[in-house]
């Protein structure tokens, strides 16, 4: 067990990092909705029914995880059916959250702060029932219906006339952005945790309703005790008039005006118990699942080249271009490019005819995790030559005849010598190199002609430009130089 905790530890990744990274930040998010939701029976049945899969999954009891294996798509789908609304709870939290949401906020003015505060504890002394929502970050549309638009600025008058008992739209909430209301006769969703709501009244579930499902801060007057409620995160309490302006301005300040400082401030000591016990999760998993990982193996084949040819050497009949390798590893570390793959030689201490170099794993440059069992073939062959320079002069040939009233003055080549290399011990045999025989029955004129240089099997240019000459033909007709371009009839 400790051996194998230290291949893990040796071969781990960047991207078993990142890897762990996610599934805390998602361990966490799921721990938190758990201790937030009244639904917790079916969360306890869904992780005691996971638990029991990795068990098996563990333990090696196959019947068990084959049974598990074919539910589990059909157990994520009822799920994703049940907690339809949290999951898009969830995901629109996480589209207002950081560099996802709009960093523009509206300045909230102390003035209008203080007027809502006044309002509201002035509605309470007069029993005055109320309901008021202060929106955060995540948007409320979803979540609303009914209401008139009224864009207008916080103040007692507009308020009082709102809910007061003869309006038509007392028993409605006001939806209140920043320092402006928006919205006034909105409807909330009612909450169904009879265990938060307690004897409260319509107007308190909506307000749980609504804080269930958003970051909004909504305050509820009741008309019967003349008391301030507050509702925020599933949790609805009542306060006193000194808590109630702490709150509200708390929640300006953390969540309008000074805004993402304080809440990253926030998220890092908020729930320590919590966030240890998810990286403590994840972790477990990351050892849990890359140790029971299955081992695969696989042949791939990659190119192979090298390099470091000491100079004056030459390299023939070199085998072969590339090479087949099995590797064996888990899954995980085969996620990689095969295209990068290669397999690189150096060839020094040459010595002159056939020679095999072996192809071992330290030639390969293979990722990490993966063991190397076998290399095909095996070995680099090919024939080594040490070569040496040698400078010769260039002789032109010919073929055929020319006719009978023209003659030959020069053949000219140009270079009249080149280089070559050829192998040690050659330099006194090759004297001298030919071109390809110029066909004298199609020479009728001065001119200049690009021959090809005959090459010696023991020899090769050292240069490619000098595979080619250019021969510099004059000629001349019954004593007489023929001009350039002349015909043999001028």
């Amino acid at each position: 067990m400790i051996s194998t905790a230290r291949h893990l530890v040796s071969t781990f990744r960047f991207a078993d990092l990142l890897d762990v990274l996610v599934v805390t930040v998602f361990i966490y998010f799921v721990l938190s909705w758990f201790q937030k939701r009244a639904s917790r029976s079916v969360v306890i049945g869904t992780g005691s029914i996971v638990t029991l899969y990795l068990c098996a999954r563990f333990l090696n009891m196959y019947m068990t995880s084959q049974v598990f294996g074919a539910g589990l798509t059909a157990l994520l789908v009822i799920l994703v059916i049940i907690f339809q609304d949290d999951i898009r709870m969830a995901l629109e939290r996480l589209a207002s959250f950081g560099i996802f949401r709009n960093r523009h906020r509206m300045p909230v003015s102390r003035g209008s702060v203080d007027s809502l505060i006044e309002t509201v504890q002035d509605l309470a002394k007069d029993k005055i029932g109320a309901l008021i929502v202060l929106k955060g970050r995540e948007s409320l549309d979803r979540h609303l219906t009914g209401g008139t638009v009224v864009n207008g600025e916080i103040s007692t008058g507009l308020l009082y006339s709102i809910f007061h008992p003869q309006t038509p739209s007392h028993d409605g909430a006001v939806i209140i952005e920043s320092e402006r209301i928006n919205q006034f006769g909105v409807h909330l969703p009612l909450s169904h945790n009879t265990l938060e709501i307690g004897n409260a009244g319509t107007r308190h579930t909506a307000a749980l309703g609504l804080a269930e499902r958003s970051d909004a801060l909504v305050v509820a007057v009741s008309e019967e005790r003349g008391t301030i409620s507050m509702a925020q995160n599933g949790k609805l309490e009542k306060v006193n008039c000194e808590q109630f302006k702490n709150r509200i301005y708390s929640f300006y300040n953390t969540k309008v005006s000074q805004g993402s400082k304080i809440r990253r401030t926030r998220f890092l000591i908020r729930n320590p118990g919590t966030k240890f016990v998810s990286v403590a999760a994840a972790v477990a998993l990351w050892f849990l699942l890359v140790n029971r990982s299955e081992i695969v193996n696989r042949t791939i084949t990659i190119p192979l080249e090298y390099r470091k040819v000491p100079d004056g050497w030459v390299m023939e009949n070199s085998a072969p271009a590339e090479i087949k390798v099995s590797l064996s590893g888990p899954e995980r570390a085969f996620n990689f490019d095969i295209s990068e793959l290669k397999a690189s030689l150096e060839i020094n201490n040459l010595e002159n005819g056939f020679q095999a170099i072996p192809i071992t794993e330290s030639c390969l440059n293979l990722p990490t995790g993966l063991s190397v069992n076998s290399i095909s073939p095996s070995n680099f062959t090919f024939d080594a030559s040490e070569m040496v320079k040698i400078k010769v002069p260039v002789k032109v040939t010919t073929k055929g005849n020319l006719a009978d009233s023209l003659e030959i003055i020069e053949l000219n080549p140009q270079p009249s010598s080149i280089q070559l290399l050829v192998h040690a011990g050659q330099e006194k045999v090759i004297k001298e190199i030919f071109t390809e025989p110029l066909d004298l029955d199609n020479v009728d004129r001065n001119h200049t002609e690009k021959l090809k240089l005959c090459l010696l099997s023991n020899a090769r240019f050292s240069d490619e430009e000098h595979e080619w000459v250019e021969v510099d033909i004059k000629m001349r007709l019954a004593n007489k130089i023929i001009l350039p371009g002349s015909t043999s009839g001028t």
